[in-house]
């Protein structure tokens, strides 16, 4: 490859990642309502959940998916389940939040149902990790489609084994670095202040927005047409 073929490559991808998405409220959710750590674990499991979809399409697994209607259609159908799920979660926990907080005296600050800041020993962040490569790999069936029309479009079809290692590599370091700068932004103290105050119709946002998300990608007419 030359080096006009990577910096091409390299940037679209950039951009791509950098586009809001499942994988950039997962960060922000967790980095506001966890704390920066959290929210930088969710960016590792990102980084490494682009890996996968990397290293698959250059094995030539992920094209087995894309055009494999059946296999594709499962695959749509567990991410559309995942990130609708979670969605519910969020707003299911909003609503538990806002119930319990009636119970409270007047003038009494309800607590937010993710507490963030130091106060998340409930809140492993190993498990935070998982979020985010659940989030970009079963949570994000379209990558089957970005990936391969990417490397279909800019990968020589005589790429080296090294230079597969090495793009891999790049992939991964330009996600991680971009969800740990999302992360550590979203953690500055005037941000979490702001998300305690305002948490209730942030998460209906953020909730809502997982489950518009998995909503829209069921394949409607593949399942009813």
């Amino acid at each position: 490859m030359t080096p006009s073929s990577w910096a091409t490559l390299l940037v679209t991808f950039a951009v791509a990642v950098m586009s809001p998405g499942p994988d950039f409220l997962a960060t922000l959710r967790m980095s506001l309502s966890r704390g920066r750590r959290h929210g930088i674990a969710t960016g590792l499991g990102i980084g490494i959940g682009t890996s996968l979809w990397a290293v698959g399409t250059m094995a030539g697994i992920v094209a087995i998916i894309s055009t494999s209607p059946t296999i594709f259609l499962i695959v749509r159908l567990i991410g559309a389940t995942f990130l609708a799920i979670y969605g519910a979660r969020i707003l299911l926990s909003t609503y538990r939040s806002h119930d319990s907080s009636k119970s409270t005296d007047e003038g009494a600050a309800a607590a937010p149902p993710d507490t963030a800041g130091e106060n998340t020993e409930d809140y492993p962040r190993w498990k935070a990790f998982r979020l985010g490569f659940l989030t970009t790999t079963v949570g994000n069936p379209k990558a089957v489609i970005f990936f391969t029309t990417l490397f279909a479009a800019m990968l020589p079809s005589t790429i080296t084994f090294g230079q597969g290692a090495l793009l891999t590599v790049l992939m991964v370091l330009i996600s991680s670095t971009w969800f740990t700068v999302v992360a550590s932004v979203a953690s500055v103290p005037a941000f979490v202040r702001g998300y305690e105050k305002m948490h209730t119709p942030i998460d209906v946002i953020l909730g809502s927005l997982f489950a518009i998300l998995g909503i829209a990608l069921i394949p409607w007419s593949s399942l009813f047409g």
